[in-house]
Formats: structure tokens, sequence, C-alpha cells
């Protein structure tokens, strides 16, 4: 306690010392002094950076003064902690300035990744230092801050200028001094990068591979990161030239974007999965290094990476759509002959660009090549008119073609077992009792359930009597909507006597009220006060649940709600109209019988 106290009379000390040789107010002095010549715009950035400069002068004075005092009480004391204090000063500095005079003004947005992306990677640092490493005496501790701290703020300036690039690619008008001043930043951060692949291989000489790969990986996952950005960038602005110029034609930019759209996709995809399974596999290191004891690191590791397999399986299956479609695209959906293009001669209805070749869809409508496989990789209706495009049942029966047998079975069996137990065979008292289990076929799950709605909705419009959940389950069977109409045509596929039964009746007019008038004979009255009997039951049935789903939040209950509620509208004027005809008939038969 008396040490401390001893500390804390030396810092008081040392502080006011400070403060009466007036370094801070001199400082202030020579600013104002050169205040007067000095434009509004720069003023404030020179504001800002005296701030910046007094506040280090201060730390470092205040810390120069405070390891002076306290040599007499520590002689262990060294001063690269106070060198390294002065880094992170200046780090901080120097990234204030590089966002005043490249970026300006950050968006929310840009604001938002920033933080996250701050966050994410002190978090991750953190548990590798402490957890993965388990570093023990405090100048490792520095080190390995200082290391993480540099590439911490490449990866954060490499991050901000991915966002402004987003920004500034979409922007009508941009200046060309902000693509320079970009440009020139990444530029920078690839050359640091290059500098500090060579101060890890300097590291890991003398501290050994596994130091050597944990450094290296940091590097060259930054290193790729802002390539594949200068690469992006650097095609974006070749292009904004070419049309700034107008030495290329319309027709010759749709040639060259069509070949160099496949090479631009490859280029992104090969570096996405290159940082995807090198960030993999340096985590796999880290939780092998750990020893993969059960802490907290292992966990989050192990976290991570499945996190980052994830995103290797989600960008490959990305990859194989993309494959699938372009060759369905090549196979099944020719380009547009030179007449065909003059009789449309209209605009692509995906990008609103005039059409100097296009491929040709089966409902006749034409769209270019890459527009039309950039939407089916996404959804497989035409643009204009929502038409089915047979895509993913091509390519499923591409890829795993259905076993058709060769003799279609006239009905779809289910495995029915039937017990009984007659307990009266044994002892009088103990009942019997009959169990039956009924075992249905079970259906393809890997089917899309858009893909089968909008198949059922074609089979219903041909056949309108058939209802569409029969022709659904028969559509998960067949695969096939040619099989499903050859099963309704040969009678294979029949609806139920109560859907026969609820059918709508023709409306009474000319020749069908004298056929409705024969129909309603007295012996067929018992089958109308049946048939009511089974409709107001419904009615009541279909209220009961309607009223139940009434406040759903839910689009599909909702949207069933309003299909329960137009079929039970339809019920009743069915009920009411039988109940007018039965009203008229039997005037009419009292008049006649009178």
């Amino acid at each position: 306690m008396e040490r401390l106290h001893l500390l804390r009379k030396d810092m008081l000390r040392a502080i006011g010392m400070l403060q009466s040789e007036g370094r801070q107010t001199e400082v202030a002095t020579e600013f104002q002094v050169t205040q007067s010549i000095i434009s509004p715009s720069w003023r404030r950035c020179g504001a800002i950076l005296v701030r910046y400069l007094t506040n280090i002068v201060v730390t470092v004075e205040l810390q120069r003064r405070y390891i002076q005092l306290n040599a007499r009480h520590n002689p262990t004391c060294t001063a690269h902690q106070t060198m390294i204090n002065m880094a992170f000063c200046w780090l901080i500095l120097l990234g204030r300035c590089i966002q005043r005079f490249v970026f300006g003004e950050l968006r929310v947005s840009e604001q938002q990744h920033l933080k996250d992306k701050f966050w994410n990677f002190v978090f991750y640092k953190f548990i590798f230092v402490f957890g993965v490493i388990n570093v023990q005496y405090i100048d490792e501790v520095l080190l390995w801050c200082s290391w993480f701290a540099l590439l911490g703020f490449l990866h954060l300036l490499s991050q901000l200028s991915k966002d402004r690039f987003e920004y500034l690619s979409f922007s009508p008008t941009t200046p060309v001094w902000s693509h320079v001043k970009l440009l020139g930043l990444l530029a920078c951060i690839f050359a640091l990068s290059g500098f500090l692949f060579l101060v890890s291989a300097f590291v890991g000489f003398f501290g050994g591979f596994n130091t050597y790969a944990f450094m290296t990986a940091e590097v060259v996952l930054l290193s790729i990161r802002t390539l594949h950005i200068i690469l992006r960038y650097s095609l974006h602005l070749y292009d904004m030239r070419q049309e700034g110029s107008g030495a290329v034609t319309s027709t010759d930019a749709t040639k060259i974007w069509e070949k160099r759209g496949p090479v631009i996709y490859y280029i992104e995809l090969g570096f996405e999965l290159t940082a995807l399974i090198i960030d993999f596999v340096h985590h796999l290191h880290m939780l092998l290094w750990s020893n993969i004891f059960l802490s907290m690191a292992s966990l989050v590791i192990c976290m991570q990476l499945r996190y980052l397999f994830q995103e290797i399986q989600d960008r490959y299956k990305k990859h194989r759509n993309y494959v699938l479609v372009r060759n369905h695209l090549e196979q099944n959906y020719p380009m547009a002959s030179p007449d065909e293009l003059a009789e449309n001669s209209d605009n692509c209805a995906i990008c609103w660009e005039k059409m100097e070749s296009a491929r040709k869809l089966p409902c006749t409508h034409l769209f270019h090549n890459a527009c039309l496989q950039s939407w089916l990789e996404q959804h497989t209706s035409c643009p204009t008119c929502r038409t089915t495009l047979s895509i993913h049942s091509s390519m499923a029966a591409q890829t795993n073609p259905p076993d058709i047998p060769d003799t279609i079975q006239p009905a779809r069996r289910q495995l029915n077992h039937f017990f009984h137990f007659d307990g009266s065979r044994y002892v009088s008292w103990l009942p019997s009792f009959s169990v039956e289990v009924s075992q249905s076929l079970r259906t393809d799950t890997n089917a899309t359930n858009s893909q089968l709605d909008a198949n059922a909705r074609q089979v219903q419009q041909l056949f309108p009597h058939i209802p569409i959940s029969l022709i659904l389950e028969d559509l998960r069977i067949t695969r096939s909507v040619e099989l499903t109409v050859e099963n309704i045509i040969e009678g294979r596929l029949v609806p139920p006597p109560i859907y026969r039964e609820t059918m709508p009746l023709p409306h009474p007019t000319g020749s069908n009220n004298l056929l409705l008038q024969n129909t309603l004979e007295p012996g067929t009255s018992s089958q109308v006060k049946n048939w009511d009997d089974m409709t107001s039951d419904n009615i009541d049935a279909e209220e009961t649940s309607s009223f139940a789903g009434r406040f759903s939040k839910s689009p599909s209950e909702r949207e069933k709600m309003l299909h329960k509620r137009k079929e039970h509208m339809i019920q009743l004027a069915r009920k009411r109209y039988i109940e007018k005809q039965k009203h008229t008939t039997s005037q009419q038969t009292r008049k006649t019988e009178s």
C-alpha cells in the first residue's frame, strides 16, 4: 500500500510538472497563428490533427516521467511498453487521417459494417491469444497484440474500401479523384500485406512452423480479399472507360460481356473458395494446436469451423446450380435468329437493354443469355408471362432418372395390416376388438413444392373434377405430368364420391331447368336431404375452422382461411339454389295436381 501511495504521488507530480511547462498551450498557440492563412476545410483537418498530436505528446511525456519516477521502485521496467503505446496512438491517428482524406464522412451502413468487423476481429483474436497459444508473459502478449492491431487496421481499411466500391459502382456520377484515392489505398494495403508476409517468414524462422503458419494465414487472407477488390474495381473502371469513350458499339459490348461473364464468375468463385478453404484450414490448425480440450476456445473454434464448412457447401451448391442452368439453357433454349430479333425489336424484360442476341423460350419470349441465366438461377418461370419452365425436373431426370416400371399398376397399393382379437375364445368376459394399420407409399420429399403445385394446377385446368390433393399425391409418385394425365384418362385416378357430389350444379336456364325438374323426383328427395345435411355439417365445420384462424399472422394460414370462406359461400349459394328449386318444383306439382 505504501508503494502504491508513492507511485500515485509521483504521477501527480509528473502531471503538475508537465502542465507547468505549458506544452499543450504552446502547440495551441502555434495553431492559432497559422489558422488565419488556411482555408476552412483544411482548418478543420488541422484542428483534428493538432488535437491528436497534443494528446500523443501529453501521453508520451506522462509515461516518460512516470517511467523515470518509477525506475526507483521497479528496476525491471523497460521502455518498449511506452513505444508500443505510442505506436497505437499513431495508428489511430493514421486511420483517422485516411478516413478523412480517402472516404470523407462514412455512411451508416459503412459504420455498422466497420463496427461489426472490429468487434468480431477483437473477439476471435482474444480467443486465439489466450485460448489457443496461451501466452504466459506480458512481452508475448504485447507482441501478439501489436501484430494483430496492424492486421486488424488493414482488414478494417479493406472492408471499408469494399463497401465504398460497391457504393460507387452504383452511383451515376462519381469523380475520378475518388476512384484514384480508393485504388491507391487498396494498392498500399496489398503492398503492406506483402511486407507482413516477409515479417511472418522472419519470425517463423526463429519461432517455429506453427507460429509461421498462424501469422501467414492471416496475411494471405488479407492479400486475397484485397486483390479480389482490386480486380473487381479495375474491371469496373475499364467498363466505365469503354462506355465513356464510345469506341465500342452496343453489339460488341454485348458480345464481350457474354464472353466475359463466365470468366468473371469463375474468378470470383476462385477467390471466394480459396479464402474460405484457407480460413477453414487455419481454424482447424488452431483446434489441433489447442489439443482439442473441452474449453471455451475449442467450442468457439468448432462453431466457426461449422460456419465455414456450411459456407463452402453453399458456395458449391450455388456453383452446381449455375452449371446445371447453363447446360439446360444451351441444350433446350436455342439462340434467336436475326428475323426473330427483328420481329421482336424490343428491350430485354430483365435488364431493359436492347437485344442484339437473345435466347428464345418455349413461350416465344426473348431475353439476353446472361440475364436469363441469372433469372433462372432464382426462379423457374418465364419473367414475362410466368410460364413454368421444367428446369429442376429436367435436372433431376438428368442426375437421378426415376425408375419407371414397364407395366404400370392399375392403382396405387397400400400396405394394410388387419389384427383381430376374439377374447371370448379364451375367457367369456374378455372383449373382442379389431385393429387395422394402413401404410401408404412414402413420397419423394426432395421434390420442390412450388414446382409440384404449378404442375398440379396445370393438370387441374384440364380435369377440374379431380381434387388438387389427389393430383399432388399422384405427381409425387409418377414425377411426371404426362403419366398423371394418362392415369386420369385411363381411370386409374378417380375422385372420391363426396367430391363428385359437391361439384357445382349447372344454372337453371332453358333445358337445364327441365332437366333439374326431372331429376328432383320424389324418390330422390331423401338423397337431396342427405346432401343438405352433409353440406350443413361441412359448413358448420368450416365456419369453426375459419373463425379459429381469422387472426392468424401466417400468410399461408390466411390464404387457407380465405379459400375456406370462399368455399363456404359457394356451398351456401348451392344450398339456397337447391332449396329454391325444390320450392318451385313443389309449387308446380301442386298446381298440376289441382
